[in-house]
């Protein structure tokens, strides 16, 4: 029992990174390894100006994540053959941000910051209007996964012209994942065919599954560094480790009813004496499996994941003595999830190839100041796809994106100033799948029944105290 459980689940949550660290960059689509905001964002953006810290500065704020979704089954992939549609079930995400800078000297800099770079969740429904399962379920249903950097950093201008600037970074990390279970996948007792092969319809569900693991920790660290080429030009680049973090966690199983029966009798295949009879209510000899001690009861399960490096460079321009021009190019390391392990207690070792690919990013921004104390700011970004076509899936149904932003920031007095923005995520509508390779099934874009759609609208907001 048990096949094929969570193997995808853990590798499509990953595909998703939140960059919307402070509400300043996120106006700019994110250009600001060149030129930060002087807010105590360049901790994540670029460590590097740190060093430019005069007093101590404290930052908080937030990004609200409303996304919204559907895939939609080709015309006939599935009775009645209308194009059914099925929508995700996200409420708005919160995502916080917070940062404190302190100018030790005219050159030396030091701040704290703890931001949330990668993160997901997405909760599909699990019964259609007719209430049979969404197919997708069986992938996944409610899942939630996200990684909370914690970074100290120190920076120094090593001449008047270059800053450099980093500091470690410690992850901490958890992930809920749900998934239904195919009773047509699983061996008969004794060793016989399988369930489907007696008749039991394709993605009967007989269970339903759950992962959680919270708390653990990853190591890794964020250096950056920022060179002024002229009075007008500014270039700056910045890496971030990859960071692996090993969870141990729990795994936990619920029975959930076929109201089938046996269609055959069930044999001993060496012996031929009759194990389960014809007739026999399948719930009645699947309950044992999720008695104490047996492979369908509460157990520990460990994995590890590894949230990729980024790679970002950039410049930025003094087009005039109000206007600020940005751009910034990202490679983020998605290439490092070509498989996962994972290890039940009882259900044994299983592992999952995906072959994600890396992505790239082109984030161009720009502000003026309308006023002395107003500052308005546009953007546009476009990225890449993680995700290769044949792993397309309702836990990441990604594609290439384009993003516009938009903001402001006020600051009514000296020491004080609130920055707002709204971010609008627009995808490629993209083809993929709802359900794993049946046995004998490879992995490839014949598994693909129909058209993800996905987008979602950011809204960030920052206040930034200057003490």
């Amino acid at each position: 029992m048990g096949a094929g459980l969570w193997a995808p689940s853990l590798v499509q949550a990953q595909g998703f990174g939140v960059y919307e660290q402070g509400s300043c960059a996120m106006a700019r689509a994110g250009a600001a390894v060149a030129d930060g905001c002087g807010d105590g964002s360049s901790i994540y953006f670029n460590p590097a100006h740190v060093a430019g810290a005069d007093r101590l500065t404290v930052s908080l704020g937030a990004t609200l994540i409303d996304a919204n979704g559907e895939f939609t089954y080709d015309y006939a992939a599935r009775p009645p053959y209308t194009g059914a549609e099925v929508s995700l079930e996200n409420d708005p995400i919160p995502v916080p941000h917070g940062y404190v800078t302190y100018g030790l000297t005219e050159r030396l800099g030091v701040g704290l910051g703890t931001y949330v770079p990668f993160g997901l969740e997405t909760n599909w429904p699990t019964r259609l209007s007719d209430g049979s399962y969404f197919d997708g379920a069986f992938e996944g249903f409610k899942n939630r996964i996200q990684s909370i950097y914690v970074q100290p950093t120190v920076a120094y201008q090593v001449t008047p012209k270059l800053q450099v600037g980093g500091g470690p970074v410690l992850a901490i990390s958890s992930v809920e994942l749900n998934q239904a279970l195919d009773l047509s996948q699983q061996a008969t007792p004794g060793g016989g065919p399988t369930f489907g092969e007696l008749g039991v319809p394709f993605h009967t569900a007989f269970a339903e599954s759950t992962l959680e693991a919270t708390n653990e920790v990853g190591y890794g660290a964020n250096i950056g560094a920022s060179y002024q080429a002229t009075d007008r030009i500014s270039v700056g680049a910045r890496f971030t480790t990859p960071i692996t973090v090993s969870y141990e966690g729990n795994a936990t199983f619920e029975q959930v009813p076929t109201n089938l029966t046996v269609p055959v009798d069930l044999t001993n295949p060496e012996t031929g004496n009759i194990l389960v009879p014809a007739g026999t209510p399948i719930d009645n000899f699947l309950q044992p499996q999720f008695s104490d001690g047996q492979r369908l009861a509460k157990q520990t399960i460990e994995t590890e994941i590894t949230f990729p490096f980024q790679l970002v460079a950039g410049v930025s321009v003094q087009a005039s003595e109000k206007l600020l021009l940005l751009a910034d190019y990202q490679l983020t390391g998605w290439s490092a999830f070509d498989e996962i392990p994972l290890q039940f207690d009882r259900l044994g070792d299983r592992a999952r190839e995906e072959n994600y690919d890396n992505t790239h990013a082109v984030r161009l921004g720009a502000e003026y100041d309308v006023l002395d104390q107003l500052t308005a700011r546009v953007g546009y970004l476009h990225n890449t796809a993680a995700a290769p076509d044949e792993v397309v899936t309702p836990l990441l149904p990604e594609s290439n994106r384009n993003q516009l932003t938009v903001g402001f920031g006020w600051r009514p007095i000296e020491r004080a100033e609130l920055t707002v923005s709204y971010q609008l995520l627009q995808q490629n509508d993209r083809r993929g799948r709802v359900r794993s390779p049946r046995a004998g099934e490879s992995l490839s874009t014949d598994l693909n029944q129909g058209v993800y759609s996905f987008g979602a609208n950011l809204f960030g907001t920052t206040l930034t105290l200057y003490l």
